[in-house]
């Protein structure tokens, strides 16, 4: 026993010579720990644009598939080149209250050693720049699912470039652009920041505006030519991108604490509480309204709760998350319910999942923000309506802010959306044509399909004949024709359809 303890020291040494020595390759108080916490929640939250593609591509019909997916896949290297570039300095560089700079352009200037202090100061900056890029490429993919199946491939790329320039990065600065003063201190830059508006992971700045740039778009575009012919066609594949997306937003809102400590920790457990009470939330509500529970609806439900917990997570505590999710949930139904009413053609509901989850999970901040949950709430911001004054600012003030936010993301986001589209309408086009159109987008703009559906057709329809399978031999399919179609035989041979 005696040599089995002084084995187990020995290595409880040699581990702790280990760490330091990897914490002391990193300068400047960066974290070997914090850092690896924050690319494991970026490659998270990468893997969320995909995710969203695979659910968007199981709600729309199968010859849009392709389309549908692409144009999630398609916003990755779009937007992180833009980061690249301009779309990271504008957003977070060193500016004023409404616009960066252009001082990190190209992230020449952003070190992989050194952290930086205003973001996440125990982590390297390119670390954070890295984590922010996952946000800005999903952010466009959400406004493609209210233009399924009618908006150029091509148009789509240009608006992406010029929406992540002109919206995201400027509200991107507006709600979480921070500086250092003169006197050391990490202070608001941003104008809402300044205003005392608070969003932990991105319900103002990634919902919000891509909810209602997706209506707006989706209003300047004009309804389909037949708007009854969209209809989730891959329910698995709906279920399975919304698993994909709830797996993802674990890296999304707890990684946006910038460090594995307790505020990621309420991040994370409010996240799952989150989407599992609007998952049930929605699907009784679908039973009691609808007379069933569909897996399309339990995944909606559980993507809006997701949306509605992010901009609270880290300021609220467990039991708030559930009623904030219900809040989210019912918001967002009862404004999917006057869909048909208010004849907006939002083809797979992303300003109803989206903008109305944001708008919902903002308000909600303002509500039950919680100084006990998180210390670090900005100064100026105060804590939710529900609970006493804190720090001079009066009860109520911070819903006031969030509000406040909320007209300004609608407001930008529906004007830069409004304007872009119209200029590209009247110049270079944005709508298929109607040819296009009816056939689908996967052949006239991708050159395939989503499926072949050769070999299935002749399953289905011996199937429906007949109410047994067909048999295969040697690889094909040999399909028996039922009795009321067959010829008259000289032999005792059932007459037999080869089909490759």
């Amino acid at each position: 026993l005696r040599s089995k303890m002084t084995t187990v020291a020995d290595q409880i040494t040699d581990l702790t010579a280990r760490v330091n020595s990897l914490e002391a390759f990193f300068p400047n108080g960066v974290s070997a720990g914090d850092n690896a916490f924050v690319l494991i929640s970026a490659a998270m939250v990468c893997l969320m644009t995909p995710a969203l593609g695979m659910f968007y591509g199981g709600l729309c019909n199968a010859e849009n598939v392709l389309n549908t997916i692409m144009m999630s896949f398609v916003a990755m290297g779009l937007v992180t080149l833009q980061w690249l570039f301009v779309g990271y300095s504008f957003a977070f560089g060193p500016g004023n209250q409404a616009f960066g700079s252009f001082q990190w352009g190209g992230l020449v200037k952003v070190s992989h050693m050194e952290p930086i202090q205003q973001y996440m100061p125990t982590v390297p900056h390119l670390t954070f720049t890295s984590f922010q890029v996952m946000f800005a490429q999903i952010t466009p993919a959400l406004i493609s699912g209210s233009v399924v199946g009618r908006m150029k491939f091509s148009s789509y790329l240009i608006f992406v470039l010029i929406w992540t320039t002109a919206c995201y990065d400027l509200l991107a600065h507006f709600v979480w652009g921070l500086t250092v003063n003169e006197s050391g201190e990490v202070v608001c830059e941003g104008w809402l920041c300044t205003l005392g508006t608070i969003d932990f992971a991105g319900g103002t700045v990634i919902h919000i505006t891509s909810g209602v740039s997706g209506l707006v778009a989706a209003m300047v575009l004009g309804r389909r030519t037949n708007d009854e012919t969209m209809r989730s066609h891959n329910q698995p594949m709906v279920v399975t991108g919304a698993a994909l997306l709830w797996f993802g937003w674990f890296g999304f809102n707890a990684g946006s604490a910038g460090a594995a400590n307790g505020i990621a920790t309420i991040a994370f457990m409010n996240t799952h509480i989150g989407a599992s009470t609007g998952l049930l939330a929605w699907m009784f509500l679908e039973w009691i309204f609808e007379g069933h529970p569909t897996a399309t609806g339990a995944s909606i439900g559980a993507v809006v709760g997701l949306v509605t917990i992010t901009p609270a997570c880290g300021y609220v505590t467990c039991m708030a998350s559930v009623a904030i999710a219900v809040f989210g949930v019912i918001c967002s139904f009862g404004a999917l319910s006057m869909k048909r009413k208010l004849k907006f053609d939002d083809t797979l509901d992303a300003f109803y999942c989206h903008g109305v989850g944001g708008i919902a999970g903002a308000i909600a901040t303002g509500c039950w923000a919680n100084i006990a949950v998180n210390p670090y709430i900005p100064p100026q911001a105060g804590q939710g309506m529900f609970y006493p004054p804190y720090n001079s600012v009066a009860q109520g003030m911070l819903l006031a802010y969030q509000l406040a936010a909320i007209c300004t993301a609608i407001a930008i986001a529906a004007s830069v959306t409004a304007v872009t589209l119209l200029l590209m309408k009247y110049t270079i086009g944005i709508r298929v044509s109607g040819e296009d159109e009816n056939q689908g987008l996967d052949r006239s703009f991708h050159g395939g399909d989503g499926y072949s559906l050769a070999a299935l057709l002749p399953f289905l329809h011996h199937k429906h004949h007949t109410g047994a399978a067909p048999e295969t031999v040697s690889g094909k399919v040999e399909v028996s024709k039922p009795e009321s179609e067959r010829q008259p035989e000289s032999s005792a041979n059932p007459e037999v359809v080869v089909l490759d």
